[in-house]
């Protein structure tokens, strides 16, 4: 008899390919939806910021949730977090496939949203769970390789469905590999090593320590804002490419597919010198990289699409090799409440996506400069603090170079 427990406990390269699995429900959810997005508008006749609203409600059930899965998996374990979300989140999948009107289908999406937290959440718990070190880095980052695979493709297959089915096919599509996702984490053996006490209004109140451990909240705090941009184009790409260059839904898929290779491109890069450059090193040039970024989306993404692809794509990069750095350097800050630790982190970088989102999808007279002077501003800002962080921190100079 098969059993699939053995089969993840004993193959690391399988173990890392599950855990991108689950970190990848979100961007499944999302992704594939984009190009979808104005051809709902006009199926139900509405405006496009009302099915906006499916999204950026999304990233607002889904970032709430997280905080709520945190604790629970300290208190109860992993496993059954997991299991319980991607349950919810193939049920409300489908929900989505059938919904009547724009109101079904936000309420569903939020339900998916909640059920998407489960997964997203447990990955980075399990992750810190069962390395350590350089190993936790490079798992990391490979898991970040992997997970860009979903976001490369998810348009492409989302404008696909929309070209030869209907928009409908692309939540039968999440389902489905909803409940492949379900499947694999059959195999999962509980790794959370010792469990939390107490009931949930205490588990709850294991944040207000976590917000007391300052090394903790600064970093997420700071390194978090690295990622808005970054979720602010999700919103961001259908505008761009479709509404105001005119390009088609195929094109459109290729194209933000190749900022999700570019994050993976940088999160490979990072497996590359990570041995030989300090943290203080990598991430600081990921800093001036992201703003760099946003300079040339300000002063040239207007110019033409082109010109705001490449200049995305340099934020992408550097985003993709950021991540697995700057969530290790988080991790480290903790050695209890992992699940809670974790879930704050994740809840944190998609709560910044989701007022990116708002900020990018607002009617502006000018939206690409604006989305260009945000994709500045924020790493730009956390370019001022950095000093005063890495002493904090107790993180080695910028010259300094990894043992």
């Amino acid at each position: 008899m098969f059993k699939p427990t053995a089969a993840l406990e004993t193959k690391g390269a399988l173990y890392i390919v599950f855990l991108a699995m689950i970190a990848a429900v979100p961007a499944t959810a999302t992704d594939m939806y984009l190009a979808a997005m104005p051809t709902i508008a006009v199926h139900w006749g509405v405006a496009d910021s009302r099915v906006g609203l499916s999204l950026v409600l999304w990233f607002v059930a889904f970032s709430m949730f997280l905080l709520v899965c945190g604790p629970l998996s300290d208190r109860y374990g992993r496993r059954p977090v997991l299991r319980a979300g991607l349950t919810l989140f193939i049920v409300a999948t489908f929900a989505c496939a059938l919904a009547q009107n724009v109101w079904q289908l936000i309420a569903f999406r939020v339900l998916q949203g909640i059920g998407a937290a489960g997964p997203s959440s447990m990955a980075m718990a399990i992750c810190r769970d069962r390395y350590d070190g350089l190993q936790r880095k490079r798992a990391l980052a490979y898991i970040g390789i992997i997970l860009t695979v979903a976001p490369a493709v998810a348009p492409t297959v989302g404008a696909w469905l929309l070209a030869w089915f209907h928009w409908r096919a692309i939540f039968l599509v999440q389902g489905v590999l909803g409940i492949a996702a379900l499947l694999v984490s059959l195999g999962y053996r509980e790794t959370a090593a010792e469990r939390a006490s107490g009931g949930f209004v205490q588990m709850a109140g294991r944040y207000r320590q976590l917000l007391q451990n300052r090394p903790y909240f600064l970093s997420t705090a700071a390194m978090g804002l690295i990622l808005g941009p970054f979720y602010g184009f999700i919103a961001f790409s259908s505008i761009v490419y479709i509404r105001i260059f005119g390009l088609s839904a195929r094109v459109f898929g290729l194209l933000f597919g190749l900022n999700a290779l570019m994050s993976m491109a940088g999160a490979f890069a990072c497996t590359q010198v990570m041995k030989r450059f300090s943290d203080t090193v990598l991430l600081g040039g990921c800093l001036v990289g992201c703003a760099l970024g946003g300079a040339g989306i300000l002063m040239l993404g207007h110019w033409h699409y082109l010109a705001f692809a490449v200049s995305m794509c340099t934020i992408t990069f550097f985003c993709g090799m950021s991540r697995p750095l700057s969530n290790h350097v988080i991790l480290q800050q903790v050695d209890r409440d992992i699940g809670s630790a974790s879930s704050f982190l994740v809840f944190y970088q998609f709560m910044v996506g989701a007022v990116c989102m708002r900020i990018v999808t607002m009617d502006w007279a000018y939206p690409i400069p604006v989305f260009g002077l945000l994709a500045l501003l924020l790493p730009a800002s956390v370019l001022v603090i950095w000093p005063s962080l890495l002493r904090m921190l107790s993180m080695p100079a910028p010259t300094a170079v990894a043992s």
